[in-house]
């Protein structure tokens, strides 16, 4: 796949090592990283026209100049005329442009002293900056995609997942039916898995298609809610060797108000998003009050392990399905830094 690259500004050689130290056999969304180096402003110009598609410069401020790295953003900005390349400042002289003057006077996406810089610390940034980038992309693409509300094979699409949801639907009573009848140990493990399965096949379903429903509240009790969760997901945790477990704060109430098939079919599509990306790590879900009232945060996170973000048709897709749910229950969604966590937050209706 095409690399994403990441153009590196500095009069330091220094510098450029220790950052391609840090980005050595990195990925993001399985897609490598590309370092561009420049040992001087004047570089940085040629190369960003050789390379219109640098998607994150990472600059030094003070160069040939005082402030070559400041007239580098308004070139870029104003000059080129690019508002979609994400730009990171960094130096080692705050004096010079200090930080608060900066973020006020100059479109820049963040500002790091060299002083102060972990590896962690630029990881994330970069891994922020380029989801960044990749949301502006993918915006402009679907602004000049025509639309497919009306098409035959959107309707084709409508028509087909309708009838598999039909068609799912007795079969889902079936598995419930089995496993409520008094079996042996392994036909009652077998039907737990045939309605997991199940469960996880009308989730996917219904992402090839979102209906605009308006959201519709009702009681949901957290604990059985999250039990189905996992043991929708627990044949295959059992099969590939990994854990999902789960957390519901001590501060919620037993029972809430909210809409229960969007809140299921959040906790479902996050986990099958967050399995893309934990590279076999063990998954723990969670339910907490929201920093702000009358609002719950649903989050999955990895354990342990480094993420490994997809960027397959089925995660964007997934993020997208994710996106709309969140919407619907008037919430938002976010993907956090580095680490690969996924939160919903939603507000109780």
């Amino acid at each position: 796949m095409n690399p994403w690259k990441v153009l590196v500004v500095d009069d330091e050689e220094g510098i450029h090592g220790i950052t391609r130290m840090i980005f050595r056999g990195y990925e993001f969304e399985q897609r490598p990283i590309e370092l561009i180096s420049a040992m001087s402003g004047a570089e940085a110009r040629k190369l960003l026209s050789e390379h219109p598609d640098i998607a994150l410069a990472l600059l030094d401020v003070v160069m040939e100049n005082d402030d070559e790295g400041l007239q580098l953003v308004e070139y870029i900005r104003n000059q080129l005329n690019n508002r979609d390349i994400r730009v990171i400042l960094r130096t080692g002289h705050p004096g010079y442009a200090p930080e608060s003057q900066v973020i006020v006077n100059y479109d820049i996406n963040d500002y790091l002293s060299k002083a102060e810089l972990s590896a962690s610390r630029l990881l994330t940034s970069v891994v922020v900056a380029l989801r960044s980038f990749r949301d502006i992309k993918n915006a402009r693409l679907q602004a000049t995609t025509p639309s497919l509300t009306a098409s035959p094979d959107n309707q084709l699409l409508k028509a087909v997942t309708q009838q598999l949801n039909q068609q799912i639907q007795p079969i889902l009573k079936q598995s419930q039916r089995l496993q409520q009848m008094d079996l042996n140990p392994v036909a009652q493990d077998l039907a737990t898995s045939l309605h997991a399965q199940h469960q996880r096949l009308q989730n996917s379903i219904g992402i090839l298609h979102l209906a605009d429903q308006t959201a519709k509240s009702a009681p949901v009790r957290l604990i059985p809610l999250m039990d189905e969760i996992l043991y929708t997901f627990l044949p295959q945790s059992r099969r590939e060797g990994w854990l999902l477990d789960y957390r519901v704060d001590d501060a919620l109430p037993a029972q809430i108000n909210t809409d229960p098939v969007r809140i299921r079919q959040i906790l479902i599509s996050a986990t099958e998003l967050a399995l893309l990306q934990a590279n076999g790590a063990d998954l723990k879900l969670s339910i907490e009050p929201s920093t702000q009232p009358g609002q719950l945060r649903l989050s999955v996170t990895l354990t342990d392990g480094q993420p490994v973000f997809s960027s397959s048709p089925w995660a964007q897709q997934l993020r997208n399905h994710l996106q709309l749910l969140c919407q619907q229950l008037q919430g938002e969604l976010a993907e956090m830094d580095e680490s690969g966590a996924i939160h919903c937050q939603i507000p109780l209706l």
